[in-house]
């Protein structure tokens, strides 16, 4: 009497098959972020130089645009305006983004390394994360030196000689501030630089 044939076993694919697959994709994510870095360092240097030409040619366009009348005087308007509060902020974010992307591609496998180009990226990067600090306390710094410090809105200065308290609170302000910035900075950098160290925390 014929045997009943056994259903062949389901194939397994090998644990080190499932850890290469998984370190292509640790790859790719550093690629990725490459990538997502240099387009937004495309989309920072154009437009930025745009922007610089609309508000370079402002007093050309203006009365161009003043002499237009109805539906066209307000779809021109409206373009200009959204020109100029959008061409600043898209060159402003995507500066922020290729720098966040690119220093999360140095930290991420990729196909390629390029050693070089991640010890540029990094150091961009700590320039940019620790900028904020460091004017902060450049402004604390110029203001004990010249003994006046100076506030933008509202407009006011506040002397060391006639006014100490608010001169003193003046330069707190910048230091509290440089103090949070550098604090933040820091624990963005920290597990990057040092991971052993953010390790054990």
């Amino acid at each position: 009497m014929p045997q009943p044939q056994q259903p062949s076993p389901t194939p397994t694919v090998p644990s080190s098959s499932r850890a290469i697959d998984h370190a292509q994709d640790a790859v790719l994510a550093g690629d990725r972020s490459r990538r997502r870095a240099l387009f937004c360092l495309l989309l920072c240097l154009v437009a930025l130089p745009a922007s610089w030409l609309i508000f370079s040619e402002l007093d050309r366009l203006w009365p161009e645009i003043a002499t237009l009348e109805g539906p066209t005087f307000m779809a021109a308007t409206t373009l200009l305006g959204a020109a100029m509060a959008l061409g600043p902020l898209a060159a402003a974010i995507g500066f922020l983004l290729a720098v966040w992307f690119g220093v999360d591609s140095v930290y991420q496998p990729r196909r390629h390394p390029s050693p070089a180009l991640d010890r540029f990226i990094v150091g961009a990067g700590l320039f940019v994360w620790f900028a904020p600090a460091a004017t902060a306390a450049a402004m604390a710094i110029q203001a004990v030196l010249r003994g006046r410090i100076h506030f933008v809105r509202p407009p006011r200065d506040y002397l060391l000689a006639t006014d100490p308290i608010a001169f003193w609170q003046g330069v707190g302000f910048w230091l509290i501030m440089g103090a949070l910035f550098a604090f933040l900075a820091w624990r963005y950098w920290r597990p990057r630089l040092f991971p052993n160290a953010a390790s054990e925390d």
